[in-house]
């Protein structure tokens, strides 16, 4: 008699982000954001070097949210495998820290500088369009693709809505239209939008209270 196959829920369980798990949850991401409209743009041709330009620039994200100390959140399948990020902010739009500066230039070297200036001139868009706050900043959640639609970005999510243990308003902003019927169920609605190096971003804003998620399609 065939043993049972765990679900993937059971499978696959939340931890927090460790310092060792930057390179393999850097290229779940490069996966996740493939098609990714703003991240294409930045990243630009050629397209074999897009694939490089993310790995790189989700790993100079990823090192220096841990050294900020903010909340991040990994799906660990049960080979240990990083299937799903989740990254916010206590404080708001700006990390504070330590930065890893020999790191970073390393990384610019990779991504190359008119990448690099158009990732600097998105990031400055994205910064003057941040609510006041305090609010529980989504900077990153991705899931992996191949186990996508699964509810298991609505897990990372609502793990990372409720970090805080008291209500908080949370905000985020997507580039993929598609996104946001996935994050109006969790609470989020869309309160404006703006171009970031001419693609268009949305803004999206969750106050501190909010019923629980709705069933339905998931990205995640």
């Amino acid at each position: 008699m065939k043993a049972a196959t765990p679900s993937v829920e059971t499978t696959l369980g939340i931890e927090r982000l460790a310092w060792h798990d930057e390179r393999a949850a850097a290229a779940m991401l490069v996966r996740a954001f493939a098609q990714d409209p703003l991240v294409k743009a930045i990243c630009g041709q050629p397209e074999e070097r897009r694939s490089e330009k993310m790995w790189w620039s989700f790993r100079m994200s990823l090192r220096a949210h841990c050294l900020s100390l903010e909340p991040a959140w990994i799906l660990r399948g049960e080979n240990h495998a990083v299937m799903g990020v989740v990254l916010v902010s206590l404080t708001g739009g700006r990390l504070s820290g330590a930065s890893d500066f020999l790191f970073s230039l390393r990384s610019l070297w990779h991504i190359g500088w008119a990448a690099a200036q158009r990732g600097v001139e998105a990031a400055r868009a994205i910064a003057r369009h941040l609510p006041a706050p305090p609010f529980l900043y989504v900077r990153t959640l991705g899931v992996d693709p191949a186990i996508q639609h699964r509810c298991l970005g609505s897990k990372l999510l609502t793990h990372a809505l409720n970090s805080l243990g008291t209500p908080s308003p949370a905000y985020l902003e997507t580039a993929v239209e598609s996104n946001l019927r996935f994050y109006s169920r969790h609470g989020f609605r869309c309160i404006g939008t703006f171009s970031a190096i001419g693609v268009p971003v949305w803004r999206l804003w969750r106050p501190a209270r909010v019923e629980a998620p709705i069933p339905g399609p998931s990205f995640g």
